[in-house]
């Protein structure tokens, strides 16, 4: 028997993430739990098709818009590791480099465990990272690598522990 997780939907134009970031922080202090973070798209930017033949298969076009998601460590390990931030983005391998050549830069103490092509960006914060730092950090990279219009609000949905 599988029980569903509840969820908190918060709206929020950046830079006002004080909200957003009281959310993660319970979601660490509890260590358990993540978020969503999902940009506003301009209505009618993103248009789907649906793939055909073999390319619906093995398909690896993602879609124009980022998605970050954050786990927090667990409730014992949250003072030596810290919190877990990935990103789906539709920019392909190299993020790293095209979110440098932008200017975002990966905070100090922050590991990059992974940025692929298809399997998206994973970070490692630092323990120390403050969780409006986290959020907004998120916010930024997420923007940069958008590749369809935005209307500069924010989606959080909050998974509950």
């Amino acid at each position: 028997m599988t029980s569903r997780r509840q969820t908190k939907t918060m709206e929020f134009t950046p830079p006002e993430i004080d909200g957003v970031a009281a959310e993660l922080a319970s979601l660490r202090d509890a260590g358990d739990g993540w978020l969503n973070l999902l940009p506003g798209i301009v209505e009618g930017a993103v248009e789907v098709e649906a793939p055909t033949g073999l390319f619906a298969f093995f398909g690896t076009r993602q879609p124009p818009v980022t998605m970050a998601t954050v786990m927090p460590a667990h409730a014992t390990q949250r003072h030596v590791e810290g919190m877990s931030v990935g990103l789906m983005h539709p920019t392909g391998g190299r993020a790293i480099a095209r979110l440098a050549e932008a200017g975002v830069r990966v905070p100090d103490g922050w590991v990059v465990r992974q940025d692929h092509a298809r399997r998206g960006l994973v970070l490692r914060a630092s323990p120390e990272a403050p969780p409006a730092s986290v959020v907004g950090w998120c916010v930024q990279a997420g923007t940069t690598l958008c590749m369809t219009d935005m209307t500069g609000q924010w989606q959080a949905v909050v998974y509950l522990p």
